[in-house]
């Protein structure tokens, strides 16, 4: 249809009056043909092809055509009864403003767009060039001459058309559209960006508006007023003047309508204020002097705006319902969102004034300290202690931090300065000192830790002296180093070994013990043989550091200058009886060039002879049993590296194994396990203390502050402590997270919020659930309870699945819902194919009616579905069929859906052994793409809660497996919480 031609036309429509509509032309030789008028429908059912311009303006017409306006603005039956019973107030008032919008919006694509415009008769399917009218690519400009004299003011309005001036007459004139204007001048189409056509009607027939002085006080403080603030204006006998203000950008801290803390931007030049976003571009102010009036005109600076909301939203601030708020802060409670707001302020304040804007704050309770507030951390160390000297700095006021001690381990925020002013701790602070402050014991004005809390400091000193710091900063990055690998390695390292080779070789350099704890099959033996080829010593003596003291114990703060030229003697490798072959084999064959002498056996040599033949081998092999036996003599002979394999051997402190093996003598030590922790932290303890003595302080310590608090109480706080202190020492990589076999497996859970009345609904039922669980739970106890509390779990897990599945109303929305569905259309169109597991066969149904709406291909199976294996072909089979709806029951086993590279487990709950076995109809042999998995949590909700259960019940090194049965292991109080 190349022969065709997009055009407008401005025609009469027997009710509306002139509008704009569009069509396809043909041309003729003397004429245009009119070939159709173009609807929304016709733009993908004609063989033209439409340009983007040319489909908006087909879409802004479409806006007020008679259906579209017959549907928005009455409830006729019909077009012809919208417009019967159309009142002609109701039209000018309502629908006309409506349709002079999309006008102009019509106007402006035209203006920037080539699509011409032609006038067309209604009655007439031909146009001809002469009806052709032009769209200027400029507004029009108005321009009101004002002048005052002794007996009355009068004023004129001239139109300029770039610098051509309209005359303005009622012969040469039609108005298109009222506000904002639109006119029909000469064969051209003007347009007005926000004159109203009423302002110049009166002059079509008079040059001037003659305005009486009895009257003026009224008509300059109301019309001149208004004039002089929108448009240009010359006056003769009163006064226009630039007010020559400052500017400055105001960040207030106050409530808001809800008495929330928030924060408000205004822009302030002199007396005048804006707010962000607000249309206003000049504000103007009235004064009568001698007789006179004189205006001022306050113009906004709307690039230093701009430069100010940028800094604004640099901060991370964002703006809400004309205030503006900090991600995350409508969670809290108005008090903690205060201190939320004051904390922030602390912080970017000096950012804020460097860029001009000022803090302040307006109708709060009390007076905060919003300056600048600084915590300065020195240490030092003195034998094995560190002394810590700490002191806050409020603006102009030091505090030492001891002060703070009882508010930060009561849950204090505020701190009386000495001004009166209120300064709020950082809840940071709390997060970081309150589990440590215990640990400390005050001496005058500064605080005293052990020396095996020095992992445990890490984070809460800036400053240490320069010793300290230097060998903290070796700790941290060893992992970083890379050496070379040993060019006489037989085998190629994967990158996760290498890594793990680079990780020992840096704790070697630091002169501190590791725990390589890799799940079982990963290469730990390999890692460590790489680890001591690198360090084979070479025919002549080396130099090697001393790192122990003189009792022989292991010394952090050594000296780095205290060295002695030793020869490096062989390394002893203590394992179970049944691996000393195989560590010999795995010698022979990735590192031959590594001498190596068995210490077992009846056949063994003396022990004290071991001093005098370790020289001569790299490496002796012995085994848990004889070193027990043979300690007496064994201790006398000091090796390179003490390595213990399978070292859960020695988590029992008290057994003669662990003791013997603390009775050896070695520059270096390493453990490999790959369970570290097989029944308490005790066994970690063990191990730790044999790399790293003392650095978890004695057993009785150690159970008091970790074990006890972690086992009995799932103290996370005391966990997050134990992880910092024992990071850098230990290092595990899970199977799924290296084996090539299978592709990587990422999950992730999906918190989604409720959506319109969901919340409300659900809050009503929680309520009503709760006290029917609590009599019951007071009248029969917990076990016999257990079907009024699944009932109700049940209940709230439908209202936070899907209101309607709870037998809401059916308009009811889910945010849940919301979500699956929004994510369902994006793989869909991404041509993914996703997994979509339930344990609510209604929920299913309910996403397949969207679905179906949809008219997406899908597969479903349920415990109803008796062709099992004919749905699953179609799914693995069919290209566009990329759901599969799937109950939890129906498809946890029996299924291999390989083609699945996205898996929606859309209701969580107690057994991941279930979720599991769903994720495995996808993570399986033979799959050969990344698999994703989504777990879609309901926020504020019972999901929630579980969740976070399951997190606190699964934390001892994976022994914690819920079972099918929640009751089991669900106590009376946390049925309680879940109903909070």
């Amino acid at each position: 249809m190349d022969q065709f031609e997009f055009v407008i036309a401005l025609t009469e429509h027997r009710y509306l009056g002139m509008v704009f509509q569009p069509f396809l032309i043909e041309k003729q030789e003397r004429f245009y043909a009119v070939e159709r008028l173009v609807k929304p429908h016709d733009l993908s059912g004609t063989d033209y092809n439409f340009k983007p311009y040319e489909k908006e303006l087909v879409h802004l017409i479409e806006k007020y055509s008679d259906e579209v306006l017959t549907k928005k603005f009455s409830r006729a039956a019909s077009v012809s009864a919208f417009f019967a019973t159309l009142k002609k107030g109701y039209f000018e008032k309502q629908v006309t403003p409506f349709i002079e919008k999309c006008m102009m919006q019509v106007c402006s694509v035209l203006m920037l767009s080539p699509v011409r415009l032609f006038r067309k008769q209604a009655k007439y399917s031909n146009l001809y060039d002469e009806d052709e009218i032009a769209v200027p690519p400029l507004f029009a400009r108005p321009e009101f001459e004002f002048e005052r004299t002794a007996s009355a003011t009068r004023y004129k309005l001239r139109i300029f058309l770039e610098e051509n001036e309209i005359t303005l007459s009622a012969r040469t004139i039609q108005v298109v559209t009222n506000d904002p204007c639109l006119l029909l001048y000469r064969n051209q189409l003007v347009a007005f960006e926000k004159l109203n056509a009423k302002k110049l009607l009166p002059f079509f027939e008079k040059d001037f508006v003659t305005v009486p002085n009895t009257i003026e006080d009224k008509y300059y403080s109301g019309f001149v007023l208004n004039t002089v603030r929108d448009y240009h204006v010359k006056a003769r006998g009163f006064k226009i003047l630039d007010a020559e203000t400052g500017k400055k950008a105001v960040l207030s801290l106050e409530n808001n309508l809800q008495y929330q803390p928030c924060l408000v931007l205004t822009f302030e030049y002199g007396d005048e204020k804006f707010v962000p976003g607000s249309g206003r571009r000049i504000a103007v102010s009235l004064k009568k002097e001698k007789d006179t009036f004189v205006y001022s005109k306050t113009t906004r600076d709307f690039d230093w705006e701009k430069e100010v909301l940028q800094c604004i939203h640099q901060t991370g601030l964002k703006e809400d319902n004309g205030s503006y708020t900090i991600n995350g802060v409508s969670l809290l409670e108005p008090q903690n969102a205060l201190y939320f707001f004051v904390n922030w302020l602390n912080n970017k304040r000096p950012e804020l004034e460097k860029q001009g804007i000022r803090v302040q704050q307006q109708h709060l309770e009390k007076k905060y300290f919003t300056g600048t507030q600084q915590l300065e951390l020195k240490t030092q160390t003195k034998g094995d202690w560190f002394d810590v000297y700490a002191v806050v700095k409020f603006g102009q006021f030091s505090i030492p931090f001891i002060q703070l001690k009882k508010y930060i381990l009561n849950d204090i925020r505020e701190f009386e300065l000495p001004n009166g002013e209120v300064a709020v701790l950082p809840e940071e602070w709390f997060a970081r000192y309150k589990g440590l402050l215990p640990f400390g014991k005050q001496q005058g004005e500064h605080i005293k830790f052990e020396k095996h809390h020095f992992t445990l400091l890490q984070n809460s000193i800036q400053e240490v002296d320069k010793e300290v710091k230097q060998k903290y900063q070796k700790l941290v990055n060893a992992d970083m180093e890379q050496p070379v690998l040993p060019t006489n390695l037989k085998a190629t390292l994967r990158s996760y070994q290498e890594e793990g080779f680079n990780w020992m070789y840096g704790l070697y350099k630091n002169g501190l013990g590791g725990c390589l704890a890799d799940d079982m099959g990963l290469g730990k033996t390999l890692q460590t043989l790489t680890l001591l080829l690198k360090l084979k010593r070479m025919k002549q003596g080396i130099v090697v550091q001393d790192p122990f003291d003189s009792k022989g114990q292991h010394n952090l703060f050594t000296s780095a200058s205290k060295t002695e030229s030793v020869v490096q003697p062989a390394s002893l490798i203590v394992v179970p009886t049944s691996l000393v072959h195989n560590w010999s084999n795995e010698i022979k064959k990735f590192t031959p060039a590594l001498k190596i002498y068995q210490h077992v056996g009846t056949q063994r040599k003396k022990a004290e002879q071991l001093d005098k033949i370790t020289p001569y081998y790299d490496i002796v092999i012995t085994t848990y049993g004889t070193v027990r036996n043979d300690i007496d003599l064994m201790r006398a002979t000091e090796f390179f590296y003490l390595i213990l394999d399978e070292s859960q051997s020695i988590k029992n402190s008290t057994s003669k194994t662990y003791k013997a093996v603390m009775d050896l003598k070695a520059r270096y030590k390493l453990v490999i396990t790959g369970t570290p922790i097989e029944n308490s932290l005790s066994d970690l303890w063990s191990q730790m203390n044999f790399l790293n003595p003392g650095m978890l302080g004695n057993l009785s310590f150690f159970k008091r502050a970790f074990i006890t608090p972690i086992e009995k109480h799932a103290n996370e706080e005391q966990m997050d402590k134990l992880q910092l202190m024992i990071r850098p020492f230990v290092l595990r990589r899970k199977k799924d997270e290296v084996a090539k076999d299978l592709p990587p497996l990422m999950e992730e859970i999906r918190i989604c919020p409720m959506a319109g009345d969901q919340q409300k609904l659900y809050e009503q039922e929680k309520s009503v659930i709760r006290n029917t669980i609590l009599s019951a739970i007071e009248k029969e106890g917990v076990k016999k309870s257990q079907f009024v509390v699944l009932q109700g779990l049940t209940k709230l897990r439908q209202l936070a699945n899907h209101p309607t599945l709870a037998e809401a109303t059916g308009d009811a929305r889910s945010g849940k819902f919301d979500e699956i569905f929004r994510m369902l259309r994006n793989l869909v169109a991404e041509k993914h194919k996703v997994l979509v597991f339930s344990s609510f066969v209604t929920h299913l149904e309910l996403l397949e009616k969207r679905i179906a709406e949809e008219q997406w291909k899908y597969s479903k199976l349920t415990g109803q579905t008796t062709k099992r294996e004919k749905v699953i072909s179609r799914f693995q089979e069919e290209e566009d069929n990329r759901i599969f709806l799937i109950s939890l029951k129906a498809g946890g086993v029996g299924l291999n859906l390989t083609e699945a590279d996205y898996v929606f487990i859309i209701d969580p709950w107690w057994n991941p052994a279930a979720e599991n076995q769903a994720i495995n109809r996808a993570h399986r042999i033979g799959q050969n793409k990344h698999v994703f998995v989504y777990r879609f949590i309901t926020e504020n909700s019972i999901e929630e809660k579980i969740q976070k259960l399951k997190e606190r019940k699964s934390s001892l090194a994976d022994k914690f497996i819920n079972s099918n049965n929640p009751f089991e292991q669900i106590t009376q109080e946390e049925i309680v919480e879940l109903f909070k």
